[in-house]
């Protein structure tokens, strides 16, 4: 089957799946005093009730949606006022998304319970935050540091200067042979750091994305396997442009965050490449494995999906 018309075809499958009722959803009008910041609800559904969140928000502005439901069944979905498609579909990606949006306008991201879960009177406690950076941004008056750990393995990761030019230093703690800090060159602010175990080898990987301000600037992922838990390698991700059709529209502004066991890179599709073409209000979602390499650990693509 096509991997574009099997990706429709699982998200409208996926949507025919959750709860479809007369009884009107728990809307939440969603208000950013300066158009951009972080507002977080601990809140529960049951049954056929759903819950709406509407924000508005600018073309560009970044949304960081984290959910975490008490019940498996619960998901969420973002749809853009006047879309036929969902932005995004929680019961195939997972719960967890970051993206640039494609456009000016309303969103609603709405928290259900898939059919049968609904048809059961299930209840599902949830919190939800719902973050919007301003324009691929982060606070550049605050220097970005963050401490991770898995497995028994720390990672300090922090923005640092290098010569006078910008660059991530990640500090690891706990592994057998070489614990020495890495110092890896900015292209741009990092806007997000995460620590997985994606090929489940009992070691853990830290990614760390980045964003450069501006339209058509390219996001970056800085990653590093902790390899057996004895010393840091890099990850490589090879480029879009490797990828024809996945490259078909693409102009930068990337986003990338871990989704259960892939490492998922999400960018809005314009028209074409060049540089006066407009956006579509399409999202393209590529999904990547972890897997060893001729020379170390290789992102693998495994699935594109629109």
């Amino acid at each position: 089957m096509n991997i574009w018309l099997g990706a429709a075809l699982a998200t409208f499958l996926s949507l025919s799946a959750h709860a479809t009722t007369d009884v009107p959803p728990r809307i939440q009008q969603v208000v950013y005093k300066s158009g951009y910041g972080s507002v977080q609800f601990k809140q529960s559904i049951k049954g056929s009730k759903t819950a709406e969140y509407k924000l508005n928000a600018k073309a560009g502005q970044i949304l960081t949606v984290d959910f975490k439901p008490s019940n498996s069944s619960a998901y969420f979905n973002i749809t853009a006022k006047g879309a036929d498609y969902a932005l995004f579909n929680g019961s195939i990606m997972g719960n967890h998304f970051i993206g640039s949006l494609p456009a000016d306008g309303d969103y609603t991201v709405q928290v259900y319970l898939m059919r049968n879960a609904a048809r059961r009177n299930e209840l599902a406690n949830y919190e939800i935050s719902l973050i919007l950076a301003n324009g691929d941004a982060v606070d550049n008056k605050t220097p970005f540091e963050q401490n991770l750990t898995l497995q028994g393995i720390d990672f300090h990761v922090k923005a640092d200067q290098v010569d006078g030019k910008p660059a991530v230093r990640i500090e690891p703690k706990g592994l057998e042979i070489d614990n020495s800090a890495i110092t890896h060159a900015l292209n741009g602010s990092i806007v997000r750091a995460e620590v997985a175990d994606l090929n489940n080898d009992g070691s853990p990987e830290v990614y760390i994305s980045t964003r450069s301000p501006g339209r058509g600037m390219p996001g970056e992922l800085i990653a590093y396997s902790a390899n057996r838990k004895k010393s840091l390698s890099e990850i490589y991700l090879p480029p879009i442009s490797e990828n024809p059709k996945a490259a078909e529209g693409y102009q930068g502004e990337d986003a990338f965050a871990v989704v259960e066991n892939t490492l998922v890179q999400r960018f809005p599709v314009y028209d074409s490449a060049d540089a006066a073409a407009g956006r579509t209000g399409k999202m393209r979602q590529i999904q990547y494995k972890l897997v060893a390499g001729e020379a170390g650990w290789v992102l693998r693509e495994e699935k594109v999906e629109e």
